[in-house]
């Protein structure tokens, strides 16, 4: 298959991506609406606990065999697959297994089939277990955009059944939704490093998630320190049964950890207090078999007319576009199948962290403050690579975000926590390229003033070569090797270690 990279001409691109479009949609309308739905949210299911199974205590034996698994040699590691079943039966019930055994054999048959149709290095991601969740985490978001292609675009009879997902839907994500994906990302480039006159796209990157492929935000839950009422508010936490991975009550708990972990900015009080409301609500009234939420068509009108749900909540609470590109940006937690809303206890809670975000971006205080726990952010990254933290945050009348050192070297780095709605951006390559341009334009002025102040620092006790680099919450594209993305942070000592006073 052909790959086009961002050098690649713009109306090659919109092509390519109205063809996989186009193919998409063809593929789909092929199959069944209600049997295509339904086993797809199983399959994503299953996928979400495969994945969460690396949350797990596990004995160090039995994690080796778990994780360790052949995927793509189950047939001849029959002892170790009935092991490795054995020890998920003694933690979950005959469902869980089954739902694990019938993934497993779905993706042998999908590595085998690759293999035979000559793609050996995608079948390799089914090498073991552990290699499969990997691939499964680099996937999620693909998993969820085609489940909201489902009910529009399925309007055929081909039913598919519960052992067919895996091989049915995997190759129409590998071969035409991720190649979109990818001509979409390079008409970002494209668009952007011609806004910034850089005249070759294949020298620079767009970084737009952060590890474990999570959606960038401005100040993460991982990031937040509890306070004294946050603490408070954990201990009304419902304890959780040990033999689910996913369950309401822990939907709820969620709820309770982004209202505790956020307290200062009293979240109950503002739109995400509604949301979440109405999420309780359906934890407790529309929750099958503890993970399913089923919602009949009248019984939705009626509870958002009874909660006052305003009309942005419930436009965001149902995808609406045609596209597998719109399906790509949206976090909404409902597909309608049949007169029927249908979600599950996960996808709920990716949408509250989604509209925590949402609500959050747009307060003043909550920007002002995620600016400092950035700041925090980056220096414990620096300091977990081995790089000295120093206490410097004004000389005089001069500021500084992070200083840093190693080697005799001083690494005088700026902050910029400067963030927008990414989907929003990503939806027109002109609106991201005049958005990228204006931060980079911005962040270049930056690192010329720190050049210009830099003997403020000499003169503080600080000996050495001082380098000046600015980290970007924003997924920025540009060809600066001082202007670094956060999500790339974990490789700050290897793209820094080439630069020098002179360098760019």
């Amino acid at each position: 298959m052909e790959i086009l990279g961002p050098d690649s001409p713009t109306d090659a691109l919109n092509a390519r991506i109205a063809r996989e479009e186009q193919i998409i949609s063809e593929t789909l309308s092929k199959f069944d609406r209600a049997t295509a739905t339904f086993a797809w949210l199983d399959t994503i299911r299953a996928i979400e606990e495969t994945v969460n199974l690396l949350t797990v205590e596990w004995e160090k034996d039995f994690a080796a065999a778990l994780f360790g698994l052949p995927v793509l040699q189950l047939t001849l590691s029959a002892s170790q697959f009935q092991r490795v079943r054995l020890g998920l039966a003694k933690r979950f019930d005959d469902k869980y297994v089954a739902r694990f055994t019938s993934l497993m054999m779905q993706f042998n048959a999908l590595g085998i089939s690759l293999r035979q149709n000559g793609q050996p290095l995608l079948a390799s991601s089914f090498t073991t277990l552990g290699t499969l969740i990997g691939y499964l985490q680099s996937r999620r978001r693909a998993c969820v955009a085609l489940l909201h292609r489902l009910p529009d675009a399925c309007t055929g009879d081909i039913v598919v059944g519960t052992v067919d997902p895996v091989v049915v839907f995997f190759p129409i994500i590998e071969f035409h939704a991720i190649p979109l994906t990818s001509s979409r990302n390079a008409l970002l480039i494209r668009a952007s490093t011609d806004k910034l006159d850089i005249g070759d796209g294949r020298a620079v990157e767009f970084a737009s998630l952060d590890g474990l492929f999570l959606e960038p935000e401005r100040s993460r839950i991982t990031e937040m320190e509890l306070d004294e009422k946050g603490r408070s508010m954990l201990g009304r936490a419902e304890k959780l049964r040990p033999d689910r991975l996913f369950s309401a009550a822990e939907l709820r708990n969620d709820l309770l950890l982004l209202e505790a972990a956020y307290s200062e900015f009293d979240l109950s009080n503002t739109k995400f207090g509604r949301a979440a409301a109405l999420i309780r609500n359906i934890s407790r009234n529309f929750v099958d078999r503890d993970f399913w939420v089923k919602i009949p068509e009248r019984d939705m009108i009626k509870l958002l007319k009874r909660m006052e749900i305003s009309a942005d909540l419930q436009d965001a609470l149902v995808f609406q576009g045609i596209s597998y590109s719109e399906s790509a940006e949206t976090y909404a937690p409902l597909v309608q199948v049949d007169g029927v809303f249908h979600s599950t206890v996960t996808l709920l809670s990716r949408f509250a962290y989604y509209w925590r975000a949402r609500t959050l971006d747009k307060i003043k205080r909550f920007q002002i403050r995620s600016g400092f726990i950035f700041e925090k952010a980056v220096a414990n990254e620096l300091l977990a690579q081995g790089f000295e933290i120093k206490d410097i945050k004004r000389i005089g009348r001069h500021e500084f975000d992070v200083i840093a050192l190693e080697d005799g070297v001083v690494w005088n780095i700026q902050c910029k926590n400067n963030f927008l709605d990414l989907g929003y951006l990503e939806a027109s390559p002109e609106r991201f390229a005049r958005y990228n341009h204006r931060l980079v334009r911005a962040y270049e002025r930056a690192l010329d003033k720190d050049r210009r102040r830099e003997h403020v620092l000499a003169g503080h006790a600080l000996s050495g070569e001082i380098e000046h680099v600015v980290v970007s919450r924003f997924p920025v594209i540009c060809s600066n090797p001082r202007i670094l993305p956060f999500s790339l942070i974990r490789e700050f000592r290897k793209r820094m270690s080439s630069l020098s006073k002179s360098g760019a």
